[in-house]
């Protein structure tokens, strides 16, 4: 095994004194999620991403339809584990579509915290923050960006200083998700610019909580977190 020398000792030390924020955009990461076939746990792909450094703070960014209350309970359980959550309710097009989107905010906060962490961990693989990235990396901050290949941006991946891949890494903050059982659905986009069919609440339920109950149902700790 290889001594690690006095210099590489030295950086280590200092990043494990790192103040880390992080910043989830959880429209992309809910459809990498799920075309894995995964449900995350949401504690623990926290604790991945700090990986024993200080966190200074985690803010989650989610995009909700006006009719579907069942998000709720998720959001709570959010707050409750020291998210600081950003959400905003999709508007309906004169085309009829139904669109939203949190890049602003998540920009804005990414600029105005700078000061306060050495390291953003941007949790999207959304090519709209590469002009991002290297902006915060401009003031003097390093950039982590952590996504599945699949669905990154190849611009945003060379802006980094540093690539988590998430898919390699499953098995530390997730578990397979069980089929969904089948439920009618009408129209519904959770993410904007994409059409997809809308779940109604037992079918929006099942995909966010999986099988197991509810924080409704008092069961809090059991969320995908």
């Amino acid at each position: 095994m290889d001594i690690p020398t006095r210099l590489e000792r030295e950086m280590w030390r200092a990043e494990q004194f790192d103040r880390v924020a992080l910043f989830f955009d959880m429209s992309n990461l809910y459809f990498a999620a799920r075309d894995l076939g995964v449900r995350i746990d949401y504690s623990k792909l926290l604790d991945f991403l700090v990986d024993g450094r200080r966190l200074y703070c985690a803010y989650a960014y989610v995009v909700l339809s006006t009719e579907d209350s069942s998000a709720v309970p998720f959001l709570t359980w959010l707050r409750r584990n020291g998210f600081r959550v950003t959400a905003k309710a999709l508007r309906r097009q004169p085309d009829g579509t139904l669109r939203g989107n949190l890049n602003l905010e998540l920009a804005v906060d990414m600029l105005t915290q700078a000061p306060y962490y050495d390291v953003a961990v941007l949790v999207s693989g959304d090519g709209d923050f590469t002009y991002l990235v290297e902006s915060v990396q401009r003031l003097g901050k390093r950039v982590e960006v952590a996504s599945t290949p699949r669905n990154t941006s190849v611009e945003l991946l060379e802006a980094a200083d540093r690539y988590i891949d998430l898919e390699a890494h499953l098995s530390a903050f997730s578990q397979p998700r069980p089929a969904a059982p089948s439920q009618p659905s009408n129209e519904w986009q959770p993410r904007p610019n994409v059409t997809r069919p809308q779940e109604n609440e037992s079918s929006w339920r099942s995909r966010l909580f999986g099988s197991r109950p509810s924080p409704e149902e008092g069961q809090e700790d059991e969320l995908d977190r």
